[in-house]
């Protein structure tokens, strides 16, 4: 008996995904990690088997960052502009920047400064004089001396 066909015009669900998971460099199981979808069942999603329920398709969208639209119409070859983030003057200089010296280097230089600036850090607290405030004395209270007439003998 063939496998009734759950959705209409979705015969490209596990290209796409697939596509997905090669570009982020993803395998089934960081997948499934990734999206709390079964092993077992992205294995079938992916060899054309079965297609998803709603709430895995979902999870398996998210965890590659797609929309569910996209990887189930086939009508749809590429995903939906979605509105970007505005990104600020000073964001754009340092990722053209990044991409000028190349990530693995910017990474390095970063790592180098955050623990440069740990370092200085250190040296400035270790280096550094106490500063000793002078204690200032509270008042204390003056009492009159007592006369000998109002003293009390204890005798």
């Amino acid at each position: 008996m063939p496998e009734k066909k759950m959705w209409k015009n979705c015969n490209r669900f596990s290209e796409k995904l697939g596509q997905k998971i090669l570009q982020l460099g993803l395998n089934g199981q960081k997948l499934a990690r990734k999206s709390d979808v079964s092993d077992s069942e992205i294995s079938r999603i992916m060899n054309g088997k079965s297609l998803p329920g709603l709430e895995n398709a979902i999870a398996l969208a998210q965890a590659v960052g797609v929309s569910l639209d996209y990887l189930a119409d086939d009508r749809m070859d590429a995903e939906p502009n979605r509105p970007q983030e505005t990104v600020t003057e000073i964001e754009t200089s340092i990722l053209k920047l990044v991409r000028e010296i190349g990530t693995f280097q910017t990474y390095t230089i970063l790592e180098i400064t955050r623990n440069l600036g740990y370092d200085m850090a250190s040296k400035r607290l270790i280096e550094a004089k106490p500063v000793i405030a002078p204690m200032i004395e509270p008042a204390r209270p003056t009492v009159a001396p007592i006369s000998a007439s109002n003293r009390v003998s204890s005798a």
